[in-house]
Formats: structure tokens, C-alpha cells, sequence
């Protein structure tokens, strides 16, 4: 392969046809006619953008629901579908102890919420196993971290590294060796330990699949949604804007009105991010308003 472009982190950079491709790709409503249409750079480059935008597997699952994938070769056809198969399997996994480490957490006292990649990946992506993630990110109150990490130690957990605040378990699996647990007070949009206990407080569970039924605690909406768009500020990413964007489209999402709550800042500048990918968006972000306004 040539020398690479610049990475394709976020719109604005690598190739314009790449980003056009990963932004279709990120978008549930986008199965018809796309950028593949009118032909597209070596799709060499194309997967090395998705790679570095951790959007291999909704590339892949894109492709798949456009009868994209039929006009590459088979043996690419062959490596979309691996990679689509082990980030389901990755995903079940996961849900399944991320499940069982809060339930373990719940009965010693501390309620818990998993977060970031692992929730959205059970909350938003219809049960599919689409959203690559590093680890299973989860939320406890303000001062129970060594607690929770002796809970963790109970149940196989060891530190990730010399010096490590993550937490890591040996699963035994062939194909998905361990995962790596990182517990956090914080929330992107709202700091102070008083916004976590409330998030908490509002947890919900996400829906259950036929592969991943376990209950799983997630942010509440309008918490979840907040948070998603305070971290795509702090860190602008692909896999942030695909999360937003379902969160805008779900089915619960209400019409923004004026007695609508207000996002904080971190977040509405997120929702501005999210609208130059989609600028057919409302202006205001949909809310369902089951969270007090955070000033």
C-alpha cells in the first residue's frame, strides 16, 4: 500500500470519498443509494481508514445491508464477515461479564452502570455487535473504587499492568482472551459526585437480545445522550458520532421545544460536531427531559 493519508479520526480529514463512506456507514437510516455508487479510491484505503476509525465492523454491516459487499472480491468479502462474526462474539462476551460484574457490585452495596463503548454497543446498535469498543467502561459513586475493585479481585479480576487503575480477567476464550474492566466516578457532561449518583439513580436496563440477555444497567437516555456528546467535545471520533446519532434517532427521542432541557456546554458544542455530519438535524437536541437541567 501507498503511503497513508491522514487518518480518518474525524470528518475534515483523510480522503473525502473515505470520509463519505464512514459517515454513510454511521448512519442506520443509510441503506440505499451511496458513495460506493459512483466508484471509490482502492478499497485498500478505504478499510485502512475504517481501521483507524474503528468503523471496520459497521463498514462491513453497511456494505452487507447495501449488497455492497458483492462487488469486492471474495476473499475481502471473506475478511468483513470474520471481523463482523468476532466482534459478536467479542460483544456477547463482554455484555455478559460487564452484566455480572454489576450484579456483583449491586449486591455489596454499590450501584453501577456500564458505560461509553460497551453500553452503547448493548443499547444502540440492535443487539448486532457492530460497535468496536477497547474495554468495558463502568460507573460507580464517588469513593467506593477500592471497594469495588476488592469486589473485582473476588471474581478473577487482577490489575492490567504495573500500575494500572484498570482491571483485567482471563476468559479462557480462543478468540477473545480477556477484558479489561475501567471503573470511573466521572461523567463526561456532568462532573462532581453528586451528577454520578443522581445518573445512577436513573440507571436503566438495556434491552435484552437473543445473544446478549443478561440484564445490563445503562445511563438513562437523556444521561447517556449527554455524556455520549460531552466525550465527542473531548475527543472527536468517529464511533462518538455514530453513538450521538443514534441517540438522536431513537424512537423515544422527543421533538426539541422550548421547556425543552438545555444541554451543558460540553455537550452542546458535541451536538454541533454531530450537525455538520448531519445537518438535517434540529438545531436543538432531541430529549426526552426525564433528567434535571445541569447547569
Amino acid at each position: 500500500m501507498n503511503a497513508p493519508a491522514a487518518p480518518a479520526s474525524f470528518p475534515g480529514t483523510g480522503t473525502p470519498s473515505a470520509c463519505q463512506v464512514l459517515r454513510s456507514a454511521c448512519d442506520p437510516r443509510s441503506t440505499g443509494p451511496g458513495p460506493l455508487d459512483g466508484g471509490i479510491e482502492p478499497f485498500g484505503v478505504l478499510l485502512e481508514h475504517a481501521i483507524l476509525a474503528k468503523l471496520t465492523c459497521l463498514v462491513a454491516d453497511w456494505l452487507t445491508r447495501r449488497d455492497g459487499a458483492a462487488r469486492l472480491p471474495r476473499p475481502v468479502r471473506h475478511f468483513l464477515d470474520t471481523q463482523l462474526r468476532v466482534n459478536r462474539h467479542r460483544w456477547r462476551l463482554h455484555h455478559r461479564e460487564t452484566a455480572r460484574v454489576i450484579t456483583a457490585l449491586d449486591a455489596c452495596g454499590i450501584p453501577a452502570a456500564a458505560i461509553n463503548g460497551i453500553a452503547c454497543a448493548s443499547l444502540l446498535y440492535d443487539g448486532r455487535g457492530t460497535r468496536e469498543y477497547t474495554d468495558a467502561d463502568i460507573l460507580i459513586p464517588d469513593g467506593t473504587a477500592g471497594t469495588a475493585a476488592r469486589i473485582l479481585a473476588g471474581l478473577g479480576y487482577a490489575p492490567a499492568g504495573p500500575g494500572a487503575a484498570a482491571l483485567r480477567r482471563d476468559l479462557g476464550d480462543p478468540v477473545v482472551p480477556g477484558i479489561t474492566v475501567d471503573l470511573t466516578s466521572r461523567l463526561a457532561h456532568a462532573d462532581g459526585p453528586a451528577a454520578a449518583a443522581a445518573a445512577l439513580a436513573r440507571r436503566v436496563p438495556a434491552p435484552p437480545w437473543t445473544q446478549a440477555p443478561e440484564p445490563l444497567p445503562v445511563l438513562a437516555r437523556d444521561d447517556g445522550f449527554a455524556h455520549t456528546l460531552a466525550r465527542l467535545t473531548a475527543r472527536p471520533r468517529w464511533p462518538g458520532l455514530a453513538d450521538a446519532l443514534r441517540y438522536a434517532l431513537r424512537s423515544d427521542a422527543t421533538p426539541p421545544t422550548a421547556s425543552a432541557p438545555s444541554l451543558p456546554p460540553p455537550a452542546a458544542a458535541g451536538w454541533e460536531l454531530v450537525r455538520r455530519c448531519w445537518p438535517e438535524l434540529p438545531a436543538r437536541p432531541p430529549l426526552t427531559g426525564t433528567a434535571p437541567q445541569i447547569p
